[in-house]
């Protein structure tokens, strides 16, 4: 092997290895970013969510919650039925960025007491794990993704279906917390 072959591929091995360092490096910055916008509002909420505590609300504050949750998942599920009917996404990337954003602060909140009322799907869990690597509930899974066009990619036509089991169990979880407050 002479002094330039030996050369060439020690120049080669560095190059291969800076550009991995990069990948890797991009691939940290893309996780902390997701991770610090999926934070809670209130340092209160993140330190109970930290200790593995569980934030319960009261009954009037969970109506208020569902209500005001209820009106984004259907601007949410308007925005997917537009983008599946278009068969891209692109057009709607900015508005469904902030309803994301949205979703990813006020889901952990509601999602102790909606879970209750979803009804489970294996292509919920397989979405979330194609998508982020984890397996999601029909809501998350409406939200998990980056973006519009991966929703539309990984959908394998379940999108319909899992728009309707997180619908129906906000309408379960609605009558239920009118059925506690009657009682």
């Amino acid at each position: 092997m002479g002094l330039i072959t030996w050369a060439r591929t020690f120049a080669q091995g560095i190059g291969k290895g800076l550009w991995q360092l990069g990948l890797h490096l991009r691939i940290a910055l893309l996780k902390a970013v997701a991770v610090l916008s999926a934070l809670p509002e209130t340092i209160r909420d993140q330190v109970r969510q930290w200790r593995g505590q569980t934030v319960e609300l009261p009954i009037e504050e969970q109506r208020l919650l569902l209500a005001e949750y209820y009106t984004h998942f259907e601007q949410l599920s308007e925005l997917i039925c537009d983008c599946a009917f278009a068969e891209q996404g692109t057009p709607w990337q900015a508005e469904y960025a902030r309803l994301r954003k949205w979703f990813q602060r006020a889901y952990p909140q509601i999602r102790p007491y909606l879970t209750a009322h979803l009804n489970c799907d294996p292509s919920d869990a397989e979405f979330g794990l194609h998508t982020v690597g984890r397996p999601t509930d029909a809501m998350e899974a409406l939200f998990c993704a980056e973006t519009l066009d991966e929703i539309l990619h990984h959908d394998n036509g379940h999108l319909i279906g899992r728009l309707e089991r997180a619908r129906s169990a906000l309408y379960r979880y609605g009558d239920y917390l009118r059925t506690y407050l009657e009682a």
